[in-house]
């Protein structure tokens, strides 16, 4: 290549075009008749100028280039060259932010050509910006040339060197393949076509010595003119033959190389598509000339029916599964399988996302789903309760769905996807991957109670010929069960390079040294009962230090003082306290002034309806009104997070926050109460009082409630004998906390009517009163034998009115500040923070992020941000590779409530952020807005330029007397689909009923127009950190039959006036 930029003469030379060879055949009979013959010649000379105005030489490990001009228009008859070299063993990333030519159907005019060892890699012209190219080695070669006629602004380049093995990631397909076997595929396949306009490059390497035999399983691309096609090289170098170019939809079958190298490379044009192809490569040895070859054919899977309407054996990256005829009912008597192959070096998620299969979860029948992967079964799935997310083992997973002739339901719908090892902890929320000589394996939340129906899986590996011993430092787990003496809750480890299996069942188990030097254990809980789980360490020098664990660092804000009221727990008028409340005793009038009253029905989850709620202060007797009560609104319910119900079998964490629509005055009849500190714990015995309007019989038959308060006094009841099968055994969780009467002498109780109601303690006569928990639920007869009741603990309280990181949750008004805790210091691992903004009526909220600097990730899977408002997500704010310490753009609200939710992991942590909210009026919105009339127009931010990164634009469309609103799109160029075949920037439109979404839109062609029933529509854009496009550009009308006719856009990157034309007339808009 060097000796290419030498030899080329300085002056430009002919263009391509002036090379070309010009047939012309006029026949002389009235008629003219034209043959015109084209041919094109590679380049093989550089100019030794600067490339359009810049070095032509870049040898950095980064850099740019632009053409000359740019951003204002290049030059006619110009030729630029640059030459790209990077370090050896470092391949090319590079990509264009901007990128507009003068547009022909082959390229002829004006265009960019990339070319490597192998020749031209691709030759690119127009306006659309072309996706990320990787070079196979460590040198490129690219020219500008244009012709003499018509110009554009040109393009900007920027080019990064990379590791081989990063073009998976930043291409979707490609990169250097090793080893004796190997697959290739695009990406998706087959359920998701190509793309067009791709560029997908594999160098395939087998020990020296060795031959490549390729063999296509499945090859299916555009037959038109061979646009699409698969090359495939005899080697990498310069020189190199090419074996064959493929298209159309025949099987190429096998290819052989000469040597231990090979090239594969696949390319898309812009039109249309197809579903790609598949193929494996295997090693070869040299077989000797005396000696015939022999026709090896290597083994393939083959594409089989799943026995449920769809494909049995699945290959890729992600795609969807679900039982026959799903959402309907399914058949009787199938029995459907489905195989699942991700690439090597990932693992398969599964996610259940709807389970209606007969059957009785813990319990099937014949109807059931059965997951599987090359080691155990994974789980065995009926009822209605959706099962935890599981991670395969390796790269393959199996599922299985039966049926029985008789009741059927809906069935199941699954999604899979291919992921890396490192992510098991962040999929799972437990388990994880590791590389490391040593380390330490804790159950989940260890040294607490681990969580029910969960799944773990953790995976270690160390170098070739060492091996692992793992020792256990405690293990407690749920207990055989007593009738079939099966493992409820089990943990099983695997040799997986020695095929050994290791049970370990409900003892401290001896320890467990590896053959080979890869480990893998899975830990499986039921819905029942938990435990206190285990913990080991594992490591691959027994004489080494035992492995310890960094000491946890203490929190920055337990010392901060919270804002309460100056008094608390201490009524006016105190409570007579000798002793829906059975046997309980009226309460002196408005001696517990926290007590509030909910009228209308108080189960949160199901209604939403907020206009018919109320809460009572200062109530004694519910039978009539009395002076000194106050009755509010109701303006926001808040439920905890933790509560799971009916998706999991537990009303575990069944309290919400109810925001209340006025300020409450403190007087002798409606006063505070205090909170305990998260650390009390009450002892057994000790009694607290509960209080409530509930049933004063006992008979759920004939309840009678209460006219007035009544209150009780009721014992704690430690949690050991609260779990015990013959009291309440597995509906008991750690974060309850048991009260009332063992004994049947010992009548007292609350009961129906009761729950809701404060559990209050005193740690001493004259202490404040303390609200440590609220009566959540009991035996169905209040004073049945036993009596225990139980209620959600006061930590829960705690962590229900704290944001988790310092300061409180729900924060309301006209301006405030939040940050991550620590800030500007470093937050801590495994945060779960949150905040509520309310802004007043008529206001949305401003959100700007001053600080931001979070853990990199990949896919937002690990440390980040998530907004939302009354509308939809307003995207995860999370750091991408590259862009750790950038800001997110200012974002508005569609309404007047903001929503943040803040999680880090248990690995890196970072500096964090800090936002400030301020309370806005519609018009104040920096894109986007609130609109009424009936036609108007809709460009992305900065238009027609390339739009901001991480921005969000919300546009509010509300005409009264419109029947249906057109939104139609006539520009539009938003970064396409990411590898997971998933939009990452794209607009998004909501309509009808509840504002729900109509559709998802990004790539490079206008969406055909959207038409939303109803007078409202809404049209938001979200883009991400990445790339960044021109945008889009279209409108809105109520009428069909007017099509508004947009100026054209403007020589200098602004609009001077927003206007639309109708039939010759000029009509404002703004």
């Amino acid at each position: 290549m060097e000796e290419d930029l030498k030899k080329r003469p300085t002056s430009r030379g002919l263009s391509t075009l002036e090379k070309s060879l010009i047939l012309l055949f006029v026949a002389l009979t009235g008629a003219c008749i034209g043959l015109v013959v084209i041919y094109f010649t590679d380049k093989n000379s550089v100019s030794t100028d600067e490339g359009c105005g810049g070095p032509q030489a870049l040898k950095g490990p980064l850099g740019e280039f632009t053409s000359m001009n740019h951003p204002s228009s290049y030059d006619n008859g110009m030729s630029c060259s640059w030459h790209i070299t990077v370090d050896p063993g470092m391949v090319i990333h590079l990509w264009f932010e901007h990128f507009s030519l003068e547009a022909t159907d082959l390229c002829t005019a004006d265009y960019f050509t990339i070319q490597d060892n192998l020749g031209v890699i691709g030759r690119l012209c127009g306006r659309s910006k072309p996706g990320p190219i990787v070079s196979l080695g460590n040198s490129m070669l690219l020219f500008f040339d244009t012709n003499d006629r018509n110009t554009d602004k040109g393009f900007k380049a920027k080019y990064q060197a990379v590791t081989p093995e990063s073009t998976l990631e930043i291409a979707g397909a490609g990169g250097a393949l090793q080893g004796d076997r190997g697959e290739l595929l695009t990406p998706g396949f087959p359920a998701q076509n190509y793309e067009n306009g791709a560029l997908y490059q594999w160098r395939i390497t087998v020990p020296e010595g060795e031959k490549i035999r390729l063999m296509f399983s499945s090859f299916d691309l555009v037959p038109e003119a061979c646009r699409d096609y698969v090359d495939v090289y005899d080697g990498h170098k310069t020189g190199s033959v090419m074996l064959g170019r493929f298209c159309g939809s025949k099987n190429p079958g096998r290819v052989d190389s000469s040597g231990n190298t090979m090239v594969v490379r696949f390319k898309s044009d812009a039109t249309h598509t197809s579903k790609g192809f598949s193929a494996t490569f295997t090693k070869t040895g040299l077989i000797p000339a005396t000696v015939k070859p022999t026709t090896m054919m290597p083994t393939t899977l083959a594409i089989t029916d799943s026995g449920c309407g769809g494909v049995g054996t699945l290959f890729g990256r992600k795609g969807e599964i679900h039982s026959m005829g799903f959402p309907d009912a399914y058949p009787g008597n199938l029995h459907c399988s489905w195989n699942i192959t991700a690439p090597e070096g990932f693992l398969v998620k599964l996610h259940v996302t709807d389970m209606s299969v007969t059957g009785e979860a813990g319990q099937c029948g014949e109807d059931k789903l059965v997951v599987s992967d090359s080691l155990q079964a994974l789980g065995t799935h009926c009822g209605y309760v959706l099962p935890p997310v599981v991670v395969s083992a390796n790269n393959k997973m199996s599922l299985s769905f039966l049926s029985d002739s008789r009741l059927s339901d809906r069935g199941f719908s699954a999604k899979w996807e291919a992921v890396y090892p490192e992510d098991i902890a962040a999929i799972q929320g437990c388990g994880g991957a590791s590389h490391e000589l040593k380390g330490v394996i804790k159950s989940q939340n260890w040294p607490m109670n681990y969580k029910a129906a969960s799944e773990c899986m953790w995976s270690v590996e160390v170098p070739k010929g060492k091996t692992i011993t793992l020792t256990f430092t405690h293990f407690d787990v749920e207990a055989k069960d007593i009738f079939t003496s099966k493992c409820l809750d089990n943990m099983v480890a695997y040799d997986i390079y020695n095929d050994g299996v290791h049970g370990v069942v409900t003892k401290l188990p001896a320890t467990i040294t590896t053959k080979g030097n890869k480990l893998v254990m899975r830990f499986h809980t039921d819905f029942f009962v938990e435990a206190k789980g285990f913990r080991a360490y594992w490591t691959t020098d027994t004489t080494q230090p035992v492995p310890t664990e960094p000491p946890i660092q203490p929190n920055p804000w337990d010392n901060i003082t919270v804002a309460w009221p100056t008094t608390c727990g201490k009524p006016t008028i105190p409570p007579t306290i000798h002793t829906r409340i059975v046997n309980g005793e009226p309460a002196n009038p408005h001696s517990w002034p926290w007590q509030v009253s909910m009228q209308v029905r108080h189960c949160l989850i199901k209604s939403k309806m907020l206009q018919r709620w109320k809460m009572c202060l200062g109530k004694h007797n519910r039978t009539f009104t009395e002076d000194p009560e106050r009755c509010f609104g109701v303006t926001g319910i808040y439920r905890h997070e933790g509560f799971k119900y009916p998706k999991l079998p537990t009303v575990e964490f069944d309290i919400a926050l109810v925001r209340l629509g006025g300020e409450v005055t403190p007087s002798d009849q409606i006063s505070y109460s205090c909170l305990p500190s998260l650390e009390e714990v009450l002892e057994e015995g000790k009694k607290c009082y509960a209080t409530g309007w509930g049933d004063e019989t006992g008979d759920s038959m004939n309840a009678k409630v209460a006219e007035t308060l009544n209150q009780v006094a009721l014992p704690v009841v430690p949690f050991n004998t609260c779990k015990k099968m013959d009291y309440w055994w597995f509906q008991v969780k750690t974060s309850m906390i048991c009260m009332g009467y063992t004994l049947p002498d010992e009548l007292k109780s609350v009961c129906q009517g009761d729950s809701g109601g404060p559990l209050v303690c005193q740690d001493s006569a004259n202490a404040p009163w303390e609200v440590h928990g609220i009566t959540s639920f009991g035996p169905n007869g209040c004073i049945m034998d036993p009596f225990v009741h139980l209620t959600p603990g006061g930590k829960q309280t705690l962590t229900t009115i704290a944001s988790g990181c310092g300061g409180p949750k729900d924060m309301a008004g006209e301006s405030g500040v939040l940050s991550s805790m620590g800030h500007p210091g470093s937050y801590s691992n495994g945060a779960h923070c949150q905040w509520h903004i309310k802004v007043p009526d008529g206001k949305l909220v401003h959100l700007h992020f001053h600080n931001f600097s979070l853990e990199d990730t990949q896919l937002c899977l690990n440390d980040k941000v998530t907004i939302n408002d009354s509308l939809a997500s307003l995207g995860n704010t999370a750091v991408c590779k590259g862009l750790c310490h950038i800001p997110p753009q200012d974002l508005v609200s569609i309404g007047d409530r903001l929503s943040l939710y803040f999680t880090s992991n248990n690995k890196v942590v970072d500096t964090g952020f800090r936002a400030s909210w301020k309370a806005v009026d519609p018009s104040q919105a920096s894109c986007g807005g609130v609109f009424s009339s009936e036609q108007g127009e809709l460009t992305s931010p900065n238009w027609p330029n390339n739009y901001l990164d991480q921005a969000v634009c919300t546009w509010r469309i509300s005409i009264p007397s419109a029947l249906n609103i057109h939104i139609v799109f006539t520009h539009f160029e938003v970064q396409a689909v990411n590898q997971l075949g998933q939009c990452v920037d794209y607009v998004e439109i909501y309509g009808g009923a509840g504002l729900t979404s109509q559709d998802r839109f990004c790539g490079f062609a206008p969406p055909a127009e959207v038409t939303v029933v109803g007078n409202t529509a809404v049209v938001r854009f979200l883009s991400n950190k990445a790339n960044v496009e021109k945008g889009f550009r279209g409108y809105w009308t109520t009428d069909p039959n007017l099509f508004p006719t947009l100026p054209p856009p403007p020589i200098e990157d602004h609009f001077t006036e927003n206007v639309f034309f109708y039939d010759c007339v000029l009509l404002f808009v703004y």
